[in-house]
């Protein structure tokens, strides 16, 4: 189970998208994720180390319009009102919550420490695979990366 082109890692990281969205953001994907080896130009990104029984990294990257819509649903404010703060705040705290969902899936009774997750720069993402849902106004990646225990 490197990497999401593992069926394993690949449903639980989906199945884990879907949930978070519906759940706290009332948002759902407009089609199926598919893999990718690159992300979406243009976004916003963030990265939640993990370790304990799993150990390594998820990175998001989400597009600005959709980190804009995300972030005013999540906050209860208007898309007008969002600020690059709240975009930050946003994508670093959906990372969080992607990485527990996720892990939680594969290590169900498993270990889990996740650091605090950390805006960095679009170019210091990782290469693909990514897995990348449209949403309806831009694209949300996720890119797992784990390490040897």
């Amino acid at each position: 189970m490197k990497d999401l082109s593992h069926p394993e890692l690949h449903n639980a990281c989906q199945s884990a998208v879907v949930e978070v969205l519906e759940l706290m953001f009332f948002e759902l994907p407009i089609a199926a994720a598919q893999l990718s080896s690159s992300f979406q130009p243009d976004p916003i990104a963030a990265r939640a180390r993990f370790d304990g029984s799993l150990r390594g990294a998820l990175t998001l990257a989400v597009s600005t319009a959709s980190c804009t819509r995300l972030a005013a649903s999540l906050l209860g404010i208007e898309p007008d009102e969002i600020d690059d703060l709240n975009r930050l705040s946003t994508v670093t705290e959906l990372a969080n919550m992607l990485c527990g969902a996720t892990m939680s899936r594969l290590e169900p009774e498993g270990r889990l420490h996740i650091e605090q997750p950390l805006s960095i720069p679009a170019a210091e993402a990782p290469a693909g695979p990514w897995l990348v849902f449209p949403l309806e106004d831009g694209l949300l990646s996720v890119f797992i990366q784990f390490q040897e225990q």
